[in-house]
């Protein structure tokens, strides 16, 4: 009996301290544990940022693309009417030479007439490439816009790359803390179990008292008293009237 009372005992002292060493587990696992998501959603955060800025990087590459193709368009057309003009220009000094030698009005009409339509000739080329500088003016622009974003996105991308190996050397080492955490937090709670399931037994093993029973004192006897029996009312007998003798006559 002595022997299971000092084994409980220690027990419930035992249990004590490995439930401090449990709860401190929990805590410090609860710590790592948050630490640990931390770092391992801010990875997951950087490389959606990578994947996502380098998709915009390929659609502002591609739109560049366009914008450039469209501008060497225009280039090549406005070269084509700056050629057109020197050649109508050219045209025109010719016809205007023809009509100073000309001999006959018929023939410097016809030279007029031909003059005026390459002098029509020549203003729509001026005002198509004056259109086309402008549209040229405008593509410029739009690529430089374009190349700014790209150069900003390319930074982004870079930027967060770099940051990217120190991000997963601090999710690895916070998931191994955390490994290391878990297992000690596991160990104590196995333990912790085991030691309250042996609690429990030597608990159940020992008698436990009988519980003192209270003597109830005897109440002390009360003397019977007989009733008295009950008398019989009588009827009062009715009042005889009493009748007057006569007096006799002499």
């Amino acid at each position: 009996m002595a022997g299971l009372k000092n084994k409980l005992k220690q027990l419930t002292s035992q249990k004590s301290e490995i439930s401090k060493i449990r709860r401190k587990g929990e805590t410090e696992y609860k710590k790592v544990k948050s630490i640990s998501r931390k770092y391992s959603s801010s990875l997951k955060s950087t490389q959606k940022r990578i994947d996502t800025f380098k998709q915009t990087a390929e659609d502002v590459n591609e739109i560049l693309s366009q914008k450039i193709a469209q501008m060497e368009s225009i280039q090549r057309l406005k070269s084509a009417a700056q050629e057109r003009l020197t050649l109508e220009t050219q045209n025109k000094e010719q016809v205007e030479s023809e009509i100073d030698f000309s001999d006959t009005p018929e023939e410097k009409q016809s030279l007029q007439y031909r003059l005026d339509s390459i002098i029509s000739t020549i203003e729509e080329i001026k005002n198509e490439i004056k259109q086309r500088t402008s549209m040229e003016k405008k593509f410029s622009q739009a690529i430089d816009e374009i190349e700014k974003k790209k150069n900003s996105v390319s930074k982004t991308i870079k930027k967060n790359i770099e940051s990217k190996p120190e991000l997963a050397k601090l999710a690895k080492t916070a998931q191994q803390k955390l490994d290391s955490a878990s297992k000690k937090f596991e160990s104590a709670k196995k333990r912790e179990s085991s030691v309250t399931a042996q609690l429990s037994k030597v608990k159940a093993a020992i008698p436990k008292p009988k519980p003192k029973t209270r003597k109830i004192k005897a109440k002390p006897k009360t003397r019977k008293i007989k009733a008295k029996p009950k008398t019989r009312k009588i009827k009062a007998k009715p009042k005889t009237r009493k009748i007057k003798k006569k007096k006799s006559r002499r």
